[in-house]
């Protein structure tokens, strides 16, 4: 079974012989893929949807694989502590992923790992892992039809980032240098330039206040540039 780039980075980030539950599932292409390649031993692909549990469970059928519960809950509603170790949830904002994380926080304390691919509001996430006692041990940062995906590995243990461009663009990140990685913070750094040229003649309350943002945003970034280059 082959996966999109974004979810085969996601699938590499699992260790072998956990018990998985994805959350949002969708087609459970990445329990397929764990299951098939003994990755994972068990799988629960929870969706709050009919429809992709029906595609699912078709596509379960395709490639022949049975070691997935397939269950129709909201987020990690009704699963239970013990049932897996590693929490896997991408394609989502990342303000829902915190509050799915939120509600069931006993059970989220209790997994050995988890893999996280926020669709936004990426500082949060790390900022809301740190503050319930996740350190974060890994980051992906790649692109998919010209969009960029971070995928944030995440397990127990305390951790604080010193700097707030830190959470922002990722400190794993940041000491990595992927080429890919420098690319996107050129790339965004000239977006942001060209947008407080575009404002900067300009005056009134709202724009005042995004002149500030900017220039606080363009400081951060200053600082991140210093780091990878």
């Amino acid at each position: 079974m082959q996966l999109s780039h974004r979810l085969y980075t996601i699938a590499r980030c699992v260790p072998r012989g956990c018990k998985v539950v994805d959350v949002g599932t969708d087609h459970a292409y990445i329990p397929i893929y764990l299951i098939k390649e003994h990755i994972a031993i068990f799988c629960i692909a929870t969706d709050i949807n009919t429809g992709p549990l029906k595609k699912a469970k078709l596509n379960m059928r395709l490639h022949n694989v049975e070691a997935i519960d397939l269950r129709l809950t909201n987020g990690l509603k009704g699963i239970t502590v013990g049932e897996a170790n590693i929490i896997i949830m991408a394609g989502m904002g990342g303000c829902l992923m915190i509050e799915i994380l939120q509600q069931e926080l006993d059970l989220v304390k209790s997994m050995e790992k988890l893999i996280l691919q926020p669709q936004q509001d990426v500082h949060r996430v790390r900022k809301f892992l740190h503050a319930i006692g996740f350190k974060i041990e890994n980051e992906e940062f790649i692109e998919e039809e010209d969009k960029y995906y971070t995928i944030i590995v995440a397990v127990q243990g305390d951790e604080k980032y010193d700097k707030a461009y830190e959470y922002v663009y990722g400190k794993i990140l940041i000491e990595k240098r992927t080429q890919l990685f420098k690319d996107y913070i050129l790339k965004k750094q000239e977006k942001l330039s060209m947008i407080y040229s575009t404002i900067s003649q300009k005056n009134s309350k709202q724009i005042d206040k995004r002149k500030i943002e900017l220039e606080e945003e363009l400081k951060m970034h200053k600082e991140v540039i210093k780091c990878i280059f």
